[in-house]
């Protein structure tokens, strides 16, 4: 599932809205399994401190792994997103865009700044390492998915992800970047 053009918001029962760009507002379910595990990705990706710390918090529940998703999920968002101001959360590059949220416990919860307003993760995973120099020395998506051995799919996600943790929009920028920064000279 691609995450863009997402707008969360919460209600005064907990519950968490979402507004879909051209779709009816719906509330988040635990049955939304794709949506829960695209998201998940992506914190886990992004900020791995908040993936963390959700899963400690809701480790009781860990046994039923669907609940215990959702649970984390629909935490992340409402500690994030929970403001409805017809701004989209997620973009339509798949970039969140936290929004101060006005919590009770906000300087009391030992979670403040882990799960809400997260530190986002800039070091390329080993995998897009991987992925990202072999683009450095020309090498096409199918041609990197045959030398790794993974889906084209999977090398355009790391691709894509790896460009957003280095604030960079193309691979000609991020041949320009690795050059300058000498990235690949020290982890052969």
């Amino acid at each position: 599932m691609e995450l863009t053009n997402f707008e969360f918001y919460g209600t005064l029962s907990g519950s968490v809205i979402i507004a879909e760009k051209d779709k009816s507002l719906r509330a988040y379910e635990q049955s939304e399994q794709s949506f829960t595990i695209a998201m998940l990705e992506k914190i886990d990706n992004f900020y791995p401190e908040a993936s963390k710390a959700l899963d400690e918090t809701y480790s009781p529940v860990k046994v039923n792994k669907a609940y215990f998703d959702y649970k984390k999920v629909h935490r992340f968002i409402r500690c994030n997103f929970s403001e409805y101001d017809n701004k989209s959360d997620i973009d339509q590059d798949g970039v969140f865009k936290f929004e101060f949220i006005a919590c009770p416990l906000r300087g009391e919860c030992k979670f403040c700044g882990i799960i809400c307003n997260p530190k986002f993760n800039s070091r390329l995973s080993e995998r897009e390492r991987q992925v990202m120099k072999l683009y450095a020395t020309a090498f096409k998506a199918d041609k990197i998915a045959d030398t790794l051995f993974i889906s084209i799919e999977t090398v355009r996600k790391h691709k894509r992800n790896s460009l957003q943790k280095l604030g960079l929009h193309s691979l000609s920028e991020f041949i320009a970047y690795a050059s300058k920064n000498q990235i690949f000279e020290n982890h052969d």
